[in-house]
């Protein structure tokens, strides 16, 4: 005979790990959302990580920890101002070798936002370059803690996001090979795919 376990559903657990507050909000924005019953996503935000390599190494250490799925979130706008692509590209290799996703972000986080507006090939110079367009669309935007928890850019633009931004990051890959290095990208794209399949969203 048969017995009822009532064994409860296996949450896959998430780990997003960034060098900066902006994506910590912004994934708790999620999280706090969308409430998924399958998932336990955790933003993390590890103080002085200080570079690419504060990120990467802890997410191997989340990775080793047992996570299901552990992203490091790389802003390149550093890595490539100061000649660190080879090194970089190095540590990538062996973290992903070890299961960690990467999502990168070039020159910063927020070109992610500007997608949800805008499709845009420019060479941006800086985050701040960034920044000057994102505020045409979302009027005084600063990455401080107070204007980001109540902007609520998740939450606020959850529609723009699935409309635009996954739809023009993903026209930012195609024939990348053959684009400057400064050519904007924001893979955080890849997540929201895997994302919203998990919760039986079609993209």
């Amino acid at each position: 005979m048969s017995r009822n376990t009532n064994q409860k559903p296996v949450r896959e657990t998430v780990a997003l790990v960034g060098d900066g507050q902006t994506e910590r909000i912004y994934f708790s924005d999620v999280k706090d959302k969308d409430r998924p019953k399958n998932l336990t996503i955790s933003p993390d935000y590890p103080r002085k990580l200080g570079s690419y390599k504060g990120v990467i190494d802890r997410a191997i250490s989340l990775k080793q920890e047992g996570y299901d799925r552990v992203y490091a979130l790389i802003d390149m706008d550093k890595i490539l101002a100061e000649n660190q692509g080879a090194t970089y590209r190095q540590a990538k290799a062996a973290a992903e070798a070890i299961g960690v996703l990467f999502l990168e972000s070039n020159p910063c986080f927020e070109v992610w936002f500007l997608l949800h507006f805008v499709h845009t090939g420019r060479l941006f110079g800086n985050c701040s370059d960034v920044v000057t367009e994102l505020r045409k669309h979302i009027p005084g935007y600063d990455k401080s803690k107070k204007f980001l928890s109540a902007a609520s850019i998740y939450g606020t633009y959850k529609e723009q996001l699935i409309e635009n931004a996954i739809i023009y990051s993903r026209r930012l890959e195609v024939d990348r090979d053959q684009q400057s290095p400064q050519y904007p990208r924001a893979e955080v794209f890849r997540f929201f795919e895997w994302y919203f399949e998990s919760q039986g969203i079609k993209i």
